[in-house]
């Protein structure tokens, strides 16, 4: 089955009448996810990789746009503005935009795509924490590919210390967006607002007890569909990983639940990123960190699991010959054929220049 295919048949999933309304963080058992690809693979491998001209105070953002990928990143000039740049391969990104938004650390972004025959064509969705004296968090759509913003909200009164994150179900004008972020409060508690592109409402619950050092990461769970979920994944206090998914209960709500082997003996002293996908040629959930729990290391690792939420595949981690000065970005490829594993970083070079590779576990 195409990738294109496979996202018209989620898109008609979600048409046919998922709704989520509420939360509640209970912690309980995690379901078996269907998985896709049961092959045998080796460790995660690098593949084709290009360092970008770009440089960045923090790491990327990214996020596939049929029929490319969207990179977003905080500059290094002085304001610090928010920059945007588009790619069909995933590894070659042209077409920047420099926006009049600025941060301490980096954007999130997701993309809701219309499937038309526009490349990139559908609605980017910006996050990002100002430099405003509480550091506000925002969230700002922006028409593709014309870059024209179409609504911008700043949430007075929500601030965190760090980057925000973005998730969203994809149904075009009837998306449903999800802002994640680690307060400002002392235990620096995560934050979810789930906001309908459609009806305009809106949700806020607060994760009392899962607090993070670093910014919480968001991804649509593509691998369970069906369920609607979002992947949320932080970096505790004992900088171990933690990671959280949602789903509905018999009421139709949507609640946020602990996953069993949560957290994961890796550590790290920034956030990780995790995503889930349909795929017959890979595993379907990936993750990726920087270091093992303290500063003075920057090495990149990449893991991969197909019985999600468990991550006892044997041979299924590796080291990168890379590193980063804060935590990558994972994000698929977006393509007409299987899907690829893309990963973003800001390297540890004098000038700190955007990365990004294909990363793949190959068929053992």
């Amino acid at each position: 089955m195409s990738w294109r295919r496979v996202v018209l048949t989620l898109l008609t999933l979600l048409s046919a009448g998922v709704s989520l309304i509420g939360v509640t963080n209970v912690a309980q058992a995690s379901p078996q996810a269907p998985q896709a690809s049961q092959a045998t693979y080796g460790a995660p491998k690098e593949g084709a990789k290009v360092i970008l001209n770009e440089t960045s105070i923090d790491g990327p953002a990214i996020t596939p746009a049929y029929p490319g990928d969207i990179i977003a990143w905080t500059g290094t000039d002085a304001q610090h503005h928010l920059n945007l740049m588009t790619s069909s391969d995933g590894l070659h990104y042209s077409n920047k935009h420099i926006l009049p938004e600025m941060s301490l650390w980096r954007p999130a972004i997701a993309f809701i795509g219309s499937l038309r025959t526009v490349p990139f064509e559908g609605t980017l969705v910006l996050a990002w924490t100002g430099t405003d004296a509480h550091h506000t968090v925002n969230l700002e759509m922006i028409s593709m590919p014309s870059f024209k913003v179409t609504q911008k909200i700043t949430f007075w009164g929500e601030t965190s210390f760090t980057a925000p994150a973005v998730g969203m179900l994809p149904g075009d004008v009837n998306s449903d967006i999800y802002l994640a972020w680690a307060g400002t409060d002392s235990a620096h508690t995560l934050n979810i607002i789930h906001r309908t592109t459609f009806d305009k409402t809106q949700d806020k619950k607060i994760l009392w007890g899962w607090g993070s050092i670093s910014r919480p990461n968001l991804y649509y769970d593509l691998s369970n569909d069906s369920k609607g979920g979002q992947l949320l994944s932080w970096t505790g206090f004992n900088n171990r990983l933690y990671f959280a998914y949602s789903a509905k209960n018999t009421s139709n709500q949507t609640y946020w639940t602990m996953a069993s082997a949560s957290p994961l003996s890796m550590k790290s002293a920034w956030a990780p990123s995790m995503i889930g996908f349909t795929t017959s040629t890979q595993p379907s959930h990936w993750l990726a960190w920087t270091g093992s729990g303290v500063t003075s290391t920057h090495a990149l690792h990449v893991m991969y699991t197909q019985h999600y939420p468990s991550w006892s595949d044997t041979n299924s981690q590796a080291t990168l010959d890379e590193t980063a000065i804060s935590g990558p970005a994972l994000a698929i490829r977006s393509t007409s054929g299987e899907p690829q594993m893309v990963i973003g970083w800001t390297g540890t070079d004098p000038y700190h220049h955007l990365n990004v590779a294909i990363v793949t576990a190959p068929a053992a």
